[in-house]
């Protein structure tokens, strides 16, 4: 371990490692939690895109 690393409190460890979990972690647990074919993964990965764009396209319209 590097030095810098040893003298960190245990709660900034913890933290950081729960923070690495939620972001990398969970969303493959997620993921994995029912089978999604990959049609149905495209579908709904479209849909979600489109929801984004049109979201960014009122907070745009409504800032003009």
């Amino acid at each position: 371990m590097a030095e810098a690393e040893v003298k960190e409190p245990f709660e900034k460890k913890i933290r950081k490692l729960r923070k690495d979990f939620q972001k990398n972690v969970q969303p493959v647990l997620r993921r994995h939690n029912y089978y999604l074919s990959k049609g149905e993964r495209r579908r709904i990965k479209r849909k979600k895109a489109i929801k984004r764009l049109q979201r960014r396209e009122r907070r745009l319209a409504g800032k003009a």
